[in-house]
């Protein structure tokens, strides 16, 4: 169980939090970045001279540096090789000259700690070399890699769907389905994306090494050879080395972007629990702050699952669909499938305005046509695999595709764009978000692993992340849906811009409350996905957010009269609660400066429901299912929400509260040849009535029998039904 407190503000040491916020506003990122990437450093020498090279600006700097993953050549790159040697020889010769030897010691120790990582790829590279399966022609290896991963993807579905049906109820909390032998619990989800990745770099590996990126830098395969079990078997040592340059480029980059920090050890002093035959050994030792990123993603798992669960139950969601054979027109006109209907609802309601009549084209689609492109997929793997998943990767011509989605929708050149925009290239992020493999003769291979049983909002999210692209509308439109949220509920509620000593003044919701003034600050930034730099990002921003939402709350305490202008209020003696207020499922546990870090599903569902329960839906026959709730927790002292409820829900989210004592930290370490490789991980565990019960301190024996007495009377409805249903019909009695 986590129980610290995983605070976004840090201290100066990396291990105390994520990395400090750049004391010096001078030093330019437009020009800083590329003259890194590009390793020109007359550019970056340029801009030096300009601004001045002091200790706070070089402490910035060596910021960019560390996160320069263009500085790392995982793959030899002699001429660009020989081009770094000579910008970090100038690099250190200049930071030597204008601030000495202690400041080039430290810029050195950043450059030592992005060669030791690339060593590290070198190393995994040259294991992948010795691997049998590389004594095999290329298409064959190729060949092998997907057949393997496709099978590893029937096998796990076969085992999770035993597992479900062993239940015999459908539960809405987490649940661990899977253990290994030594009884430790595998996460379905986490072992199809660790498939999907391991096979995403398997392939990217190989075609670095072969050159299979054409000019665009699509990932172009030749023609598929047959292969059998022997190449399957052998492919399982590549598939090791993948694994290895996933957790490794998962740990670097989190220590690069996150804050963490490095432990080495060398013979003879390692670790006491280091295995024999290792000779070094790195430690990667995360911030406790890195568990934010984890629980907001997770929470917006839970709740694209959640709101799938019970559209499932309440809606007849499944009958609406279309499907892909007959055609249909993009929503809100049809929906193909109850995949696309539920991630049609999720995006709108992540975002705050209807999907369907946006007409924004991100990427050079609308949001509805990337929904519906990967629908399509979805359907099409559905189709093809069977219910028996016996045949999850396929192939399918270009005209094949672009006619099928054209029949969807997708008119004009939005089908070729969308095919273009999901063909694995060379920086892809993964088969999720690029499930198309392109072939040599035209071809196309559908990944099905990475379109069946997967939310398409989340994908779309994704892939948009990846393209660079925002969403204009959603900021200004997620402001306005706060403000009508709070005035529907007859609360005083505003939005005030308004300019004071010269200075503009912008309060995107200002709610007057009993003895509280809450100032929110409406933003929908997109979640990590678990990608270190994405959360990097994710918590600068929330810091430029905590920066400006304390400006107006000063602002407010200077100039009371501005809530009389603009809401009649009068706030002496009321207390002014800044708070940073998420679209997306991320929140703080505390105050960061003295502002709250809060989400809207938290904010909605304290004013909609008294408490959290326990649900668990079951289904009594095809078309009769019902969802059981118990009551556990109450997010309010009286019998309607208070102001002072909602002070407590930001200091101490109970979904904050309930994911951290049920995430803990577990570390799998990995041998590359003598290298051993440790790293902390966060995992879930399983939310039972146990363990929920004894977080909120009610009795857990009780709830078993509330949900033993309500399963006995399901079974007992299934066995009349089942009676009727064999009865013979009876022809009725004339009146």
């Amino acid at each position: 169980m986590i129980d610290a407190d995983p605070s976004i503000d840090g201290g100066s040491a990396p291990h105390h939090g994520a990395p400090p916020t750049p004391s010096s506003p001078r030093l330019r990122q437009s020009v800083v970045r590329p003259a890194l990437e590009r390793l020109d450093w007359t550019v970056l020498q340029k801009h030096l001279d300009e601004i001045g090279l002091d200790d706070a600006t070089l402490s910035e700097l060596l910021g960019h540096v560390r996160r320069c993953s263009n500085l790392i050549m995982p793959y030899v790159d002699e001429r660009r090789e020989r081009r770094r040697v000579a910008f970090i020889a100038a690099f250190d010769a200049h930071i030597r000259r204008v601030l000495g030897e202690q400041a080039a010691s430290a810029a050195a120790a950043e450059f030592a700690l992005l060669d030791g990582i690339e060593r590290v790829y070198r190393k995994i590279l040259e294991v992948l070399d010795q691997c049998e399966i590389s004594r095999l022609p290329a298409d064959q290896r190729a060949a092998a890699y997907i057949d393997r991963a496709a099978a590893q993807f029937t096998d796990l579905i076969g085992k999770v769907r035993g597992a479900i049906k062993r239940r015999k109820e459908i539960s809405v909390l987490h649940a661990n389905l899977l253990t290994r032998e030594d009884q430790t619990v595998v996460s379905p989800d986490g072992v199809i994306t660790a498939l999907v990745e391991g096979l995403t770099i398997t392939l990217q590996m190989e075609a670095h090494k072969n050159g299979w990126f054409d000019a665009a830098g699509t990932l172009i395969l030749p023609p598929l050879s047959i292969v059998g079990d022997d190449e399957r078997d052998k492919a399982g040592s590549t598939e090791v080395a993948a694994a290895y340059w996933r957790r490794w480029r998962h740990i670097e980059e989190r220590r690069r972007f996150l804050g963490g920090v490095f432990k080495e050890h060398a013979t003879p002093d390692l670790p006491a629990w280091a295995p024999e035959g290792a000779q070094t050994v790195t430690e990667y030792d995360p911030p406790l702050s890195e568990i934010v990123d984890y629980i907001a993603n997770e929470r917006l798992a839970d709740r694209l699952n959640q709101t799938l669960l019970e559209m499932m139950m309440e809606t007849n969601l499944e009958a609406k669909a279309t499907g892909i054979r007959s055609g249909a027109p993009l929503l809100p006109g049809a929906l193909i499938s109850a995949v696309e209907g539920h991630a049609a609802v999720s995006l709108s309601e992540i975002l705050s305005y209807s999907v369907a009549d946006d007409t924004e084209r991100p990427g050079g689609l609308r949001l509805v046509e990337w929904l519906r492109g990967y629908a399509v997929l979805n359907v099409l793997a559905e189709e093809r695999a069977g219910e028996a998943m016996e045949t999850p990767v396929f192939t399918v011509s270009h005209s094949e595709l672009v006619d099928m989605l054209e029949n969807c929708g997708l008119a004009g050149r939005a089908a070729a764009r969308f095919i273009d925009a999901v063909s694995l290239n060379q920086s892809s992020r993964d088969l999720f978000d690029s499930p198309l493999i392109r072939l040599a003769d035209g071809t196309l291979v559908v990944f099905g692993p990475g379109v069946i049983n997967t939310n398409p909002a989340r994908v779309v999210l994704s892939t948009l992340s990846t393209l660079g692209e925002s969403l204009s509308r959603k900021g200004k439109a997620f402001e306005q849906d706060v403000l009508g949220y709070l005035k529907k509920r007859g609360l005083q509620a505003e939005t005030i811009t308004v300019r004071r000593e010269g200075e503009e003044y912008n309060y995107d919701v200002v709610l007057a409350w009993g003895d509280y003034i809450f100032l929110f600050e409406c933003k929908n930034h997109s979640l990590s996905n678990y990608n270190a730099v994405q959360a990097y990002r994710c918590v600068q921003e929330i810091r430029s957010n905590i920066k400006q939402i304390k400006r107006l709350a000063d602002a407010l305490r200077r100039h009371p009269d501005i809530l009389r202008e603009g809401m009649g209020v009068d706030q002496e003696g009321k207390t002014i609660i800044p708070c940073v207020l998420n679209a997306l499922p991320y929140a703080l546990p505390g105050a960061v400066d003295g502002v709250h870090v809060f989400d809207a599903s938290a904010l909605k569902r304290f004013f909609e429901d008294r408490h959290f329960r326990i649900k668990t839906g079951y289904e009594i026959a095809e078309n009769i299912k019902f969802i059981h709730r118990v009551a556990m927790h109450s997010a309010w002292a009286g019998d309607k929400p208070a102001p002072e409820d909602l002070v407590r829900q930001l200091q101490v989210p109970f979904q904050i509260r309930l994911m951290l004592a049920h995430t803990e930290i577990s570390c799998r370490p990995f041998r590359i040849g003598t290298h051993l490789i440790a790293a902390g991980e966060f995992h879930r565990k399983e939310i039972t009535i146990e363990s929920y019960a004894k977080l909120v301190s009610v009795s857990a024996k009780a709830i078993r029998r509330e949900q033993a007495e309500v399963a006995r009377e399901v079974r007992e409805v299934k066995i009349r039904l089942k009676k009727r249903a064999r009865s013979p019909q009876r022809p009725g009695k004339r009146r």
